[in-house]
């Protein structure tokens, strides 16, 4: 940050409480080029190319305006930040869109939420609960659900008087800014790194959102907005695993329809007598060295629209069960990352505990793993191109369908 209005924004980053509570928002601040702007309402985010500096993010601020409402200082820096880490302004899915408006809708929500500061009248997700936004979502996924809505011929508006923050003017450019992805990269790890040391002086008795510090939410945010980038045919797999639930099964109960006759001889068939609850999906994700950090982050992104249909259950484990907890829409930092041993997440009293209907096994697949396969079934997700750890299971690759 240079000049006059880069001092008087550094020093309210960096010397007042806001540090205190944002520290790695702070450094990320301090990333951006900070101009004076009258053309905008408050504040906005714009990325360029500058000669001989390449790409470059700049905070557009209008001094006078912002001088009249120090209220929402604080919230705007952190909704222009989060514009910067979901790679709104430099990844190239945000560009050339069919619908702009809708797509610029999508983006407030996401920049917004999280946000626990003041804001003018923000548009929050939750105003768009009618067309299916839920928390956690990507910018994307919101996007095409107003999409959807459009198409339906339900044009998409927020429950309660709202308005965008901000010009989101690269929505209407047909193509992503060259070097901006890389350059959204090299703010965020910086920030990181710059930020960490006084992130863990700070976090003691600081006000938590969903359980989290602000930082930490900010650090989850960090490419969860990234469609996958590798697929997965989850929703099949799925469909797979319930479809099992509600198959038949043999009882000596009732004769067999095929052959009455032969009563005491061949059994009958029949369906579960009630109905069949949400499936519970226990995803056991191998945290050994032997898997990336891109990895873990990509299993994330795959696990958020499987939480929509079962009761997801994680177990991180290495040469054994470190930690099970409920999936909420994110994997922050995992435990273990030691050896490698497939068996103690599978072993059947583990299993009946958590309630598992199935499993899906996230590994690399090098590792002792169970002769005999459990009594639910598995699907083996495997991250490298070795062979399967078993011949039992259905096995898939991380990036077939």
């Amino acid at each position: 940050m240079r000049g006059e209005l880069g001092e008087w924004l550094r020093g309210f980053v960096f010397e007042g409480g806001f540090l205190a509570r944002y520290p790695y928002y702070a450094h990320v601040i301090a990333g951006l080029d900070a101009v004076r702007d009258p053309s905008v309402e408050r504040m906005a985010v714009s990325f360029r190319r500058v000669p001989g500096r390449g790409g470059r993010f700049f905070l557009h601020v209008n001094v006078e305006a912002v001088a009249r409402e120090p209220q929402f200082v604080r919230g705007l820096l952190l909704h222009e930040v989060h514009h910067v880490v979901l790679g709104h302004l430099t990844h190239p899915k945000y560009f050339g869109v069919a619908h702009p408006e809708l797509l610029s809708m999508a983006m407030e929500a996401s920049a917004n939420e999280y946000v626990d500061e003041a804001l003018p009248s923000p548009l929050l997700w939750e105003h768009f609960r009618e067309v299916g936004f839920r928390a956690r979502q990507s910018t994307m996924e919101r996007y095409e659900l107003l999409v959807a809505a459009r198409a339906d011929g339900e044009e998409p508006r927020p429950s309660r008087p709202s308005r965008t923050l901000d010009p989101h003017d690269w929505v209407n450019e047909a193509t992503a800014p060259a070097g901006g992805v890389e350059h959204a990269r090299q703010v965020i790890t910086r920030a990181r790194d710059e930020g960490e040391g006084d992130a863990k002086r700070m976090e003691v008795g600081v006000p938590r959102l969903a359980g989290k510090t602000p930082d930490q939410l900010l650090l989850e945010l960090v490419g969860t907005d990234r469609a996958p980038a590798k697929r997965v045919d989850w929703r099949r797999a799925l469909q797979d695993l319930v479809a099992q639930g509600r198959a038949p099964h043999s009882t000596w109960a009732r004769p067999s329809r095929r052959f009455p006759a032969q009563v005491g001889v061949a059994p009958g068939r029949t369906f579960r007598s009630r109905a069949v609850p949400r499936s519970t999906l226990l995803v056991a994700i191998d945290t050994s060295a032997s898997m990336s950090r891109p990895e873990l982050e990509e299993i994330a992104r795959q696990l958020r629209p499987i939480a929509e249909l079962a009761r997801v259950v994680v177990a991180e484990c290495d040469v054994e069960v470190r930690r099970v907890y409920p999936f909420r829409g994110t994997l922050s930092a995992v435990m273990g990352r030691g050896g490698t041993d497939l068996r103690p997440v599978l072993d059947a009293r583990f299993l009946r505990a958590r309630g598992a209907d199935g499993v899906v096994y996230f590994t690399d697949g090098e590792g002792p793993a169970p002769e005999v396969a459990p009594s639910v079934p598995v699907l083996w997700v495997l991250t490298k191109d070795g062979p399967p750890p078993v011949t039992w299971g259905r096995t898939v690759r991380f990036g077939a369908r």
